[in-house]
């Protein structure tokens, strides 16, 4: 099982407007963005990045999901996903 990140931009999109099917799609894919801690603890990831846990997909069908999520919004777009082994951040909003 793995792990991903994905960081998608939308090119003219106004925030948060424009990006909620974004996030709706993605969250139909597995992805939040939040994150939880391993102490429960739940923060919130800068805008335009996304978590998804326990995955049995590879890298490349991962990104073709959140890409055909992406260029659903018609916004020209940006996509970037990475698997994880491991991350440490320092977020300051609650989800």
């Amino acid at each position: 099982m793995a792990n991903f990140f994905a960081r998608v931009e939308l090119h003219g999109a106004e925030w948060p407007d424009d990006d909620e099917s974004l996030h709706t799609a993605l969250q139909a894919h597995g992805f939040s963005s939040c994150i939880t801690f391993e102490n429960g603890e739940k923060q919130r990831l800068p805008t335009g990045f996304y978590f998804s846990t326990n995955r049995v997909d590879d890298v490349s069908r991962v990104a073709e999901a959140v890409t055909e999520c992406a260029d659903d919004t018609s916004f020209k777009n940006e996509v970037s996903v990475v698997k994880s082994a491991g991350s440490q951040h320092y977020l300051s909003k609650s989800c």
